[in-house]
């Protein structure tokens, strides 16, 4: 098989992968909103993210998503907003505050408790720690000395953690899960790791030419 031949079987094996972990992803968040009562707008928001999902499958080459990943940024905005219309309880209550503001999600899963403390995170020994909207139990973890129970993406090198990755579809995936919450923090957050420039590229230019 010729090296280019290759390469791209590689990286539509990875993309696969990557959206194995949106579908049970999906998955969670639709057993979630079940558990608790089925509210109908987040049963809506559900039925929307499974609709961009079976489009995205059902497309001819999924390595579309390379060169226009918004659609997962679709798909995860419409997971924060299920989420958001849920009961508040222990990890589940994302809706807004009496100011009207949103609680952010845990940054290193946005599917643990809300991130209701932050803490100081230190994204590798080259990099200078930095504070951190995360969950009490990522925050517990890295008081002690800890990793945080990161999320991770399948690719070529193996599994990863977001803030090692580099492409455009971990960060339409970040920027929809903190649609609500607001990306403010973001940039300050991920500064000088693998997402760094892919992030900025995108909250400054293709999102918001996306939205115009």
């Amino acid at each position: 098989m010729p090296a280019h031949d290759r390469e791209a079987a590689q990286a539509r094996a990875v993309l696969l992968r990557v959206l194995d972990g949106f579908d049970a992803e999906l998955a969670d968040v639709e057993a979630r909103v079940a558990r608790l009562g089925s509210p109908a707008a987040a049963v809506s928001r559900t039925l929307a993210a499974a609709g961009i999902r079976d489009a995205w499958r059902a497309a001819p080459d999924p390595t579309d998503l390379f060169l226009d990943p918004t659609p997962v940024g679709w798909f995860t905005a419409q997971l924060a907003q299920a989420r958001a219309c849920l009961p508040a309880g222990p990890g589940e209550g994302f809706g807004p505050d009496a100011s009207g503001r949103y609680t952010a999600p845990c940054l290193f899963d946005p599917h643990h408790a809300p991130a209701e403390v932050s803490a100081l995170w230190q994204p590798s020994p080259q990099l200078l720690p930095r504070p951190v909207p995360c969950c009490a139990e990522d925050a517990a973890r890295l008081a002690a000395g800890q990793p945080p129970r990161a999320r991770e993406f399948a690719t070529e090198r193996g599994p990863r953690p977001l803030w090692a990755c580099g492409d455009r579809i971990q960060v339409f995936w970040l920027l929809g899960h903190f649609t609500l919450a607001g990306w403010e923090r973001l940039a300050a957050v991920f500064a000088h790791t693998a997402l760094a420039s892919p992030l900025n590229y995108v909250m400054t230019h293709q999102w918001s030419d996306d939205h115009d």
